[in-house]
């Protein structure tokens, strides 16, 4: 069963009032649970600290023990694969864009539901490039805030098309990322991925990925896309999927070694 865990207390409400719901005055990640353990916690704890710290959120070392202790608590005791979603809220009272850096501070949400991976995700992804703009703001890009808005209107042409994901990409047809993922494009023997320095979320995977330097950034016209060698979405939830077909035309598929290699190199572990 879905549970909602504010600053602590179990609940379904939040104050109407919420800079939240008024700004999307936040941030958030989005976690994989396995057997009672987020995946991946020390990048997730490290992006939200590093999110906090550039949206100048009241968040200190001792919030983070604290939301560290609420998780503790509300990890699920079964086997199965949950949904853990971190919020960081920024609250102060009144209205209005200003506050005082002072008195404002910082609410923790948790919501922890089941995972029910789509049935694309466990095989392979058709993808279509999208009409809508990604949002380019260099002081928020890589940030995993709170205004998706982009994304939900992208969504839609993956609806319009019957396909599983859209593509986001800058005015100029540079491609961006996924309306939920970032995109990894095979060129040759080689990985990459579009740089996010204008724009766009720097994702767990991709994270990992490039830490490890096999990973390069480049920029990608979407209308060159169908001619790459190969294609992968990537997040924290889904790991690395393969993409079939781009706008209709199909692509190579990596090899299933080459795909379990990758994984692994990651620390994906076999599901």
């Amino acid at each position: 069963m879905p549970m909602n865990i504010l600053n602590g207390l179990p609940t379904d409400q939040l104050d109407v009032r919420h800079r939240a719901l008024a700004y999307g005055d936040g941030l958030f990640e989005t976690c994989r649970v396995e057997n009672g353990q987020i995946r991946f916690w020390s990048e997730h704890r490290q992006r939200l600290n590093e999110g906090a710290r550039r949206l100048q959120l009241n968040w200190a070392s001792a919030d983070q023990d604290q939301l560290e202790a609420e998780l503790t608590a509300a990890m699920p005791a079964d086997s199965g694969v949950w949904v853990c979603k971190i919020l960081l809220l920024r609250q102060y009272p009144g209205r209005g864009y200003d506050f005082d850096p002072q008195q404002q501070r910082c609410d923790r949400l948790i919501q922890l539901s089941p995972y029910q991976p789509a049935a694309w995700q466990m095989s392979a992804a058709r993808v279509v490039s999208s009409a809508v703009p990604a949002s380019i703001n260099p002081a928020l890009a890589g940030l995993k805030h709170l205004n998706r808005l982009d994304s939900v209107l992208a969504r839609q042409s993956a609806r319009a098309a019957q396909v599983d994901e859209a593509l986001l990409g800058l005015s100029d047809g540079c491609l961006v990322e996924g309306t939920m993922c970032n995109v990894f494009i095979k060129t040759g023997q080689h990985w990459q991925t579009p740089p996010l320095d204008q724009a766009g979320v720097n994702g767990i995977i991709r994270r990992r990925w490039m830490r490890l330097g096999q990973l390069t950034e480049a920029n990608w016209q979407m209308t060159d896309l169908p001619q790459a060698d190969a294609m992968l979405l990537g997040n924290a939830l889904m790991g690395l999927v393969p993409v079939a077909e781009v706008d209709g035309q199909p692509l190579t598929l990596p090899s299933p070694d080459e795909l379990a290699q990758l994984r692994n190199l990651i620390g994906i572990p076999s599901d």
